[in-house]
């Protein structure tokens, strides 16, 4: 989308829509994120019971408590997938709604016949387009940034080092006592 071509409704609607394509890609690395969780959590509950000795627990128990160790990951994966599909439905349905409403205002705007409000509808369109500009490319580098966590939590990205702030450390004052200033005045 060309940034100065853009009309106020039409980068209303790209936000709408870079906005609903960072929600939904955030929620597909949280969802790939807790599945990682739940197969590393398995894998160590599963070698920490198989390679123990414990009194008192055979080989059968140990066998029992794996299986039951995995339904309940494979039942936390289900409700994990089902919860996220149904985040991800609710924010098309907010996005569809939100851009139709969008359309629907640029619609009737459009229709306005009068040359006062015309020339009023422009000034304000003139004010705001850039921030309708600025609003396109904040969104944009969201989606950008959203597609970099993705990419990090589905392994494929060597994590970067992080960059650091040294913050100066902030002076402590003493107290000053009232009781002891009004003796010496």
């Amino acid at each position: 989308m060309s940034t100065t071509q853009t009309t106020i409704a039409s980068a209303a609607i790209h936000v709408v829509g870079q906005y609903n394509d960072a929600g939904k890609t955030l929620v597909g690395a949280y969802r790939t994120g807790v599945h990682r969780l739940l197969g590393g959590a398995a894998s160590r509950y599963s070698n920490f019971l198989g390679s123990r000795q414990i009194p008192l627990v055979s080989e059968q128990v140990k066998a029992n408590l794996i299986g039951a160790q995995e339904k309940i990951n494979g039942f936390l994966a289900n409700r994990l997938d089902i919860d996220t599909s149904r985040i991800v439905n609710v924010m098309d349905r907010v996005a569809a709604g939100t851009t139709s409403g969008i359309e629907t205002v640029a619609g009737r705007v459009a229709r306005v016949e009068s040359p006062v409000a015309t020339s009023v509808i422009n000034a304000l369109s003139a004010v705001n387009q850039p921030i309708a500009t600025v609003s396109v490319q904040i969104a944009d580098r969201i989606v950008a940034g959203t597609k970099q966590i993705e990419a990090r939590v589905n392994g494929a990205e060597e994590a970067k080092p992080v960059r650091t702030v040294k913050a100066k450390a902030a002076v402590a004052k003493k107290p000053v006592r009232r009781a002891a200033a009004r003796k010496a005045a």
